[in-house]
């Protein structure tokens, strides 16, 4: 990662000199080319012949003006093709790299939701498996509850019965103490 930024950034320095290099060059060019029209201009208002005209020899400094305003206009003009087919190169390659960097954060995206589809997955499986445990364990609770009922009736039921027999059993007392108490009644009365 560290190398990455290290060469974006001598990359981005070296575009940054190659287009003040241009710069340079161009408004070189250019100041050469405005010399060259000012002299043009100059050989051009001599009128150093014994009429009054241009003499051969302000002729041949014309054209020789006007051949260097030629060679310096073509090679403003190759300069500045230079630096189209540069900047072409520049934004061609900016845009490689941004369709780069767009693959790999679709790449990166993707991974990214397809890991988190696994773990919704996984969490959906792990639901139906507390939901199955927690269906279970409420079956047991029902069946607890119903077996506990039942014990609960069963309890209820003897409950009642011992309660019936220990009042059958106090009758009994009962009625055996008042027939005790006859018999010893009627042996004192005899």
């Amino acid at each position: 990662m560290m190398k990455k930024i290290l060469a974006m950034a001598a990359l981005c320095l070296w575009f940054a000199g190659a287009q003040a290099q241009e710069q340079d060059k161009l408004t070189e060019l250019m100041s050469e080319r405005e010399q060259l029209v000012l002299e043009y201009q100059f050989y051009n208002q001599q009128n150093s012949n014994f009429w009054g005209k241009k003499s051969k020899k302000d002729l041949l400094s014309i054209i020789e003006t006007l051949k260097k305003i030629i060679n310096t206009d073509s090679e403003l003009i190759g300069a500045i093709k230079e630096a189209s087919i540069r900047k072409v190169a520049e934004s061609t390659v900016e845009i490689q790299r941004e369709g780069k960097i767009t693959v790999q954060d679709q790449r990166i995206v993707s991974a990214q939701i397809a890991e988190l589809q696994g773990q919704i997955k996984t969490l959906q499986s792990n639901i139906k498996k507390r939901e199955r445990v927690i269906k279970d364990l409420e079956v047991q609770v029902a069946e607890s509850s119903e077996l506990r009922y039942g014990k609960d009736k069963v309890i209820t039921v003897l409950a009642g019965a011992s309660f019936v027999l220990l009042l059958y059993a106090v009758f009994l007392q009962v009625r055996l103490n008042r027939s005790t108490t006859k018999v010893r009644k009627k042996k004192a009365a005899k």
